[in-house]
């Protein structure tokens, strides 16, 4: 029985991670570009984040698309 509480509980918690995770690559889907690093003191353009110093985030793709179809899902049930 206790293997199956440990179990549970271990689910619970990935899958509270993986939820706050979201939220937090929802709310802040971009970061700075740490090429830039490396390629700001030559002059070169950056070719992930094209001069711009910002790249999205692990995750911040399919958040997005999950986003706008959950919208999409919400406009056409009305």
């Amino acid at each position: 029985m206790q293997v199956i509480e440990t179990g549970l509980t271990a689910a619970a918690a990935l899958l509270l991670s993986i939820l706050g995770w979201s939220v937090f690559v929802y709310l802040s889907p971009y970061r700075r570009c740490r090429w830039c690093a490396a390629f700001g003191g030559l002059g070169l353009r950056c070719r992930r984040c094209k001069g711009t110093k910002l790249t999205r985030r692990l995750g911040a793709r399919l958040v997005h698309k999950v986003k706008l179809s959950l919208r999409q899902a919400w406009e056409e049930q009305r």
